[in-house]
């Protein structure tokens, strides 16, 4: 599957800020399973980019200003060629998971991180050990602890915020993506099973639905409740921006979760909508907890405070035709004309 991706970062400040530097990790990753293609992210104000890989493998771009402004854009661009993973071939049983070179090379991934917290015997242990009960296989283990998540939580935008507990999780029994995966990898870690957290991006109207093929979620025990279904041609956001072109959607940037079978390596699940992970994911990167991947993260100097909105746009790209990028408030179209113009002249000025 081809897709262009566009992730629109605008930072506002109550007062204006005499300096601002950013870490930005939106750059999707490349590996078997997606190609990128094209990349490139321009800033208003103008800014170098230095590009590095950090210690989990994700590309950070580090961007400085020190002039004084009262708000910047950031805005990255990216073209990724995606084809379907494999579903695992392998039914490790669960005593393989205590093999000691199996630990010891997903040591990190079996420990507590600053977003994944539990102990023994509270609800989260107690929740995993009982999901699991009936397991014969990792694999088994895996799918139940999926299901266990999604019978445990309601998805609810805005119901909670970076930083809330697992069993603060539990207890409202709400979440948005980020949540489910954390709750995941909490209650995979639990009972042994190596997991990690993974920050990218996801074609789909509503990511709380499956959307890859029926047959092949029945293969791999998943439930499939949800239902697959296949999107729209044009679709609308929940504020009511409706793509321009077929195939577009508004949506923000995602959270899966993968986790490592004996014997085979890691496998890619959603635990937002129960399925496998597939074409329509784009993988910017993985860590410990979302707070290895979060998609931006700085510092200014001001007196002021400051506000940051965010969206992505995503295409799918039948063809060579280029994507073009339809402003979400149509309200602000006329600041919205101004900004691209100045980025493009950025552009430009960088391609002479």
């Amino acid at each position: 599957m081809k897709l262009d991706i566009q992730y629109r970062m605008h930072f506002r400040y109550s007062d204006p800020v005499t300096e601002a530097q950013n870490e930005v990790r939106v750059r999707p990753r490349e590996d078997d399973w997606q190609k990128v293609t094209s990349y490139r992210l321009v800033s208003q104000p103008p800014m170098p980019v230095l590009q590095a890989i950090d210690y989990w493998g994700t590309v950070v771009e580090h961007l400085g200003v020190r002039t004084p402004h009262s708000e910047m854009e950031l805005l990255a661009e990216a073209s990724v060629e995606t084809k379907p993973r494999p579903v695992p071939s392998s039914e490790a049983a669960r005593d393989e998971l205590r093999q000691r070179s199996f630990c010891d090379k997903y040591f990190e991934m079996l420990q507590a991180s600053p977003h994944v917290q539990w102990s023994t015997g509270d609800a989260v242990t107690r929740r995993a050990q009982a999901a699991v009960d009936g397991a014969a296989t990792v694999t088994e283990m895996v799918v139940a602890t999926v299901a266990e998540v999604r019978a445990a939580l309601q998805y609810e935008p805005g119901s909670t915020e970076i930083g809330v507990t697992l069993a603060e999780i539990l207890q409202g029994g709400a979440g948005v993506c980020q949540d489910y995966a954390h709750l995941a990898i909490g209650m995979m870690r639990s009972v042994g099973v190596p997991a990690r957290y993974v920050s990218g991006y996801l074609f789909a109207v509503d990511e709380t639905v499956a959307a890859d093929d029926a047959a092949l979620l029945e293969n791999t025990g998943l439930p499939d409740d949800a239902g697959a279904a296949e999107l729209p041609d044009v679709a609308a956001d929940a504020g009511g921006s409706v793509g321009q072109a077929a195939d577009v959607v508004s949506v923000q940037t995602h959270a899966w979760v993968e986790v490592a079978l004996p014997g085979w390596g890691w496998w890619a699940l959603d635990p937002t909508n129960g399925g496998i992970v597939g074409e329509r994911h784009v993988v910017i990167g993985c860590g410990r907890d979302y707070g290895d991947v979060a998609p931006v993260r700085g510092a200014f100097m001001g007196s002021g405070t400051a506000e940051v909105e965010a969206e992505v746009v995503i295409g799918k790209r039948p063809s060579s035709d280029a994507f073009v990028y339809a402003p979400r408030r149509p309200a602000d179209a006329a600041a919205e004309a101004a900004k691209n113009d100045s980025i493009r002249q950025y552009q430009q000025q960088q391609q002479q």
